[in-house]
């Protein structure tokens, strides 16, 4: 199953996500540090990031749940892909580099999407695809680069970790796209997260989560952050992404990595930042390529 026409539900679907991912790189950050005293470790983030979004989904779970022993390879795979594996590599690489640079890194998730689709999916590759793809991951790094006013995005090999984490997501959007479509949108992401929370329940307790707690009464505002992470950015946005995924084509669906920068920046105005001409024309050029690989889709 494959749809190239995104409606107006299916927009609708795409900025949502993007308001909700476009902060998720903050709340990482926050559930990491408090200003520069170290908080939860990476694999503490992580883990409790997804049992807590389990948790969440557990009304969907009990709802969904005769659908598990037909589909549970696809899930299996969904759930390490789009969840598992990003959350600790995510959480381990802005222990490191900044939100900026793991911003900027995400916006290869369309290429990375598009590249697995080719090779394994049988998706073809036109030159309007390659055009609007470059053109977002450009436009959404400019723009990252000009927010951080001049800052060094502190390169390093961490920076790897994000790259690995967005083939991660391409290869679980074209799983979902072709072998979990069927399904309602909430039993993919309930089901989905299944294979991961209860086995992050026993990685808290190895990484001794309770301890930190107890030892810092700040690790407590760490763990809220990472609450809401989990919520919105795992629970919720997996049951919207699922449902994005439902109404178009993958590489279109993906796109929303390139607008999550605009989102930041738009966060940014209404704290009272200035936007100047140079992100305002960074913006419009990230708008535009994702109408260019709407355009892509059409054909």
């Amino acid at each position: 199953m494959d749809t190239h026409k995104p409606d107006r539900v299916a927009w609708a679907l795409l900025f949502t996500l993007a308001a909700i991912w476009g902060s998720s790189f903050i709340l990482i950050k926050r559930g990491l540090f408090d200003g520069d005293d170290p908080m939860l470790s990476p694999v503490q983030l992580a883990s409790a990031r997804l049992l807590i979004a389990w948790m969440a989904l557990l009304p969907a779970l009990f709802r969904y749940s005769t659908h598990l022993r037909e589909h549970w390879k696809p899930l299996l795979f969904a759930a390490l892909m789009g969840n598992g594996i990003p959350a600790f590599l995510f959480a381990l690489a802005q222990s490191r580099i900044s939100s900026a640079l793991s911003g900027m890194l995400n916006g290869l998730t369309p290429f990375m999407t598009l590249i697995i689709g080719s090779l394994f999916f049988a998706k073809t590759i036109r030159w309007i695809h390659l055009a609007g793809i470059t053109l977002g991951f450009a436009g959404a790094a400019a723009l990252i680069a000009v927010r951080s006013e001049g800052t060094d995005p502190a390169w390093s090999g961490y920076a790897l970790l994000v790259v690995l984490g967005t083939v991660c997501y391409g290869t679980s959007g074209n799983i979902v796209k072709h072998h979990l479509y069927m399904l309602p949108a909430p039993a993919t992401a309930s089901l989905a997260l299944t294979f991961l929370g209860p086995l992050c329940l026993g990685i808290i307790w190895w990484s001794d989560l309770p301890g930190t707690l107890a030892a810092d009464p700040r690790a407590w505002k760490a763990l809220g952050y990472v609450a809401v992470l989990a919520v919105m950015s795992s629970a919720v946005a997996f049951i919207l992404w699922n449902a994005l995924l439902q109404r178009t084509s993958v590489v279109w669906a993906s796109s929303v990595t390139y607008l999550m920068p605009v989102v930041a920046v738009g966060w940014g105005a209404m704290d009272g930042e200035s936007i100047g001409a140079a992100e305002l024309l960074l913006m419009t050029i990230i708008l535009l390529a994702v109408y260019v690989v709407h355009v892509a889709e059409k054909r």
